[in-house]
């Protein structure tokens, strides 16, 4: 029996959506969460993330300085983007952001909405600010560092202990959950033989695979600070509803801090980096496989209540910007006798220390337009979907390595199209790099797939899209609180 290419598409896109962000009675399905898939996926090397793993200016020469740095700007730059909830990551916007010739960025319009904020401002007592400065200072902590490029002193502020054991009990609660989820899917869309061994793992370990769970969750309750955080951060939002001012200035003051020098005169990131920082090189990856099969036993999941990126084309290949190169008779209704595609795959938490998700979702401030605020839209309107400037932030990235698609027929049609473009062109399908160029590295290293005519081998890893947190109204102005109130 023959199968459609775009439909083998679609039901990875279902079960990938269900994997993580879907969910049962253990792993609660998110409400507040849309996934954005790159067209085609982002390349990189285990040794772009040492910078994550070692921190900035860690070297033991300049040179080592240099690299780290580099490495981060790279990240960062390509990291700093506001979603969109009808459309995919794709070549020209990946490659938008990266020059920053298109598009706003994250730390821009963030920026702009501190900046350009009305807060309520009903004065604190003493005991209130001394007890909101301990707890910032519990969350957030400020250090002496010197700009390796500028050679002057400066204040930066990063996670403090406790808010990074948090975070990393979060990412390996976030690990356990995405196992528990993938291997939950793969039993109850097993078919055939090649699905008896799904069945059978989940018959028998199912009960693990909860328990390495439940003791995620409970190892963050227990050292990760979980309740500590929860409670301080519900603290800081029941009080500064109050007044925000003191707060605010802080928040930007943090914003500023974070600024960071690239090596290219004039280019500045803002810090950016993930948990774990040694996720490239750890344990821990969660295999996934799908095959043909598994269309006639599948349904159609409900997902969210609108398509969130629906720009996908499952059907066609995409290449990099400038290529024109298209073939009509590689569509979505490509017939393929059989397939079979499987990976490695992790998430990981995307840390921006300057960056107050609390504050975008707090009650007490407000944006006037033609006061600083100069966009039609506000960031928000809380709509399904929503529309404005900032409807949500990246919040994870979801990384794979080594993958492999055995399909004779979808290996000839891969062939086919790659040998028609220019030598350099990076070639996918859906959200995978198939080859090509990194476009955000400095030595031009290339990203290249082996076929043998039946099998391609995708060796590395790539990102192939973004778990984002979807906020609701922004700004929504708590009832009471009069615009005489706001400062």
């Amino acid at each position: 029996m023959a199968y459609q290419l775009g439909d083998l598409g679609r039901l990875f896109h279902d079960q990938m959506y269900n994997v993580l962000a879907g969910g049962d009675a253990n792993v609660p399905p998110a409400k507040d969460a849309f996934i954005t898939w790159c067209t085609p996926g982002l390349p990189y090397q285990p040794a772009d993330f040492t910078f994550a793993a070692q921190g900035i200016g860690t070297g033991a020469t300049a040179e080592e300085d240099k690299v780290l740095l580099q490495q981060a700007f790279n990240f960062a730059s390509l990291i700093d983007f506001i979603p969109d909830a009808t459309a995919a990551y794709s070549t020209d916007r990946q490659e938008g952001v990266w020059r920053n010739a298109s598009g706003a960025r994250l730390s821009e319009i963030y920026g702009q909405i501190l900046k350009f904020s009305k807060v309520v401002n009903d004065e604190l007592t003493d005991e209130q600010k001394q007890k909101l400065e301990k707890f910032r200072g519990l969350l957030r902590v400020t250090r002496t560092v010197k700009d390796i490029v500028t050679d002057e002193e400066k204040q930066v502020t990063e996670d403090s202990p406790m808010l990074k054991a948090y975070k990393a009990g979060m990412q390996a609660y976030i690990a356990a959950a995405l196992n528990y989820n993938n291997k939950r899917i793969a039993a109850e869309a097993a078919v055939g033989e090649a699905g008896k061994a799904a069945v059978a793992d989940w018959a028998n370990n199912a009960q693990l695979y909860q328990m390495q769970l439940s003791a995620a969750m409970d190892d963050w309750t227990s050292n990760g600070y979980r309740n500590d955080v929860d409670e301080i951060n519900a603290y800081i939002n029941q009080v500064t509803e109050k007044s925000m001012l003191l707060w605010k200035q802080h928040l930007e003051q943090m914003y500023n801090d974070a600024i960071v020098n690239a090596l290219t005169p004039g280019e500045r990131f803002f810090s950016t980096t993930v948990v774990p920082g040694d996720f490239a090189s750890a344990e821990g990856w969660t295999g996934y496989s799908m095959y043909h099969q598994m269309i006639d036993s599948s349904h159609e999941g409900q997902t969210t209540s609108w398509s969130a990126g629906g720009g996908v084309n499952w059907g066609l290949w995409s290449a990099s910007a400038g290529v024109t190169e298209t073939s009509s008779q590689y569509s979505e209704s490509f017939q393929l006798d059989d397939f079979t595609l499987s990976f490695d795959m992790t998430q990981v938490q995307i840390v921006r220390p300057w960056f107050f998700p609390e504050f975008l979702e707090n009650r007490g401030w407000d944006l006037r337009k033609g006061e600083g605020w100069n966009y039609d839209d506000m960031p928000s309107d809380g709509g399904s979907p929503p529309k404005g400037r900032f409807i949500g932030y990246p919040l994870q990235a979801l990384f794979i390595k080594d993958l492999t698609i055995h399909s004779a027929q979808f290996a000839q049609a891969f062939s086919s199209y790659s040998n028609s473009t220019s030598v350099n062109a990076s070639v996918g399908w859906g959200p995978f790099t198939l080859n090509g160029s990194y476009s955000h590295a400095e030595s031009g290293d290339h990203f290249h797939s082996e076929s043998d005519g039946a099998t391609i081998s995708v060796p590395g890893m790539q990102i192939i899209g973004f778990v984002n947190h979807l906020l609701g109204k922004t700004p929504n102005l708590l009832d009471g609180i009069s615009q005489d109130q706001l400062v």
